[in-house]
């Protein structure tokens, strides 16, 4: 479990840091070379779930089905 910390200590750098990856997340990749690593690390993804699910008899250990 993550602790809450009400005020973890933070540099600018930090603050600026979470305000790209939020702003990537929320509107998406922005150029072709960060669509690509964006389908290629989901690809990976997919292709790892797969394994799990296949290495588990066709269930999803996680979700218990």
């Amino acid at each position: 479990m993550i602790r809450s910390i009400p005020n973890p200590p933070m540099e600018r750098e930090d603050i600026e840091r979470f305000h790209k990856n939020i702003e990537t997340h929320l509107r998406g990749p922005r150029n072709a070379v960060e669509k690509k690593a964006f389908e290629t690390q989901r690809a990976e993804m997919l292709a790892n779930a797969n394994k799990i699910i296949a290495n588990s008899g066709g269930r999803n250990p996680l979700l218990g089905n």
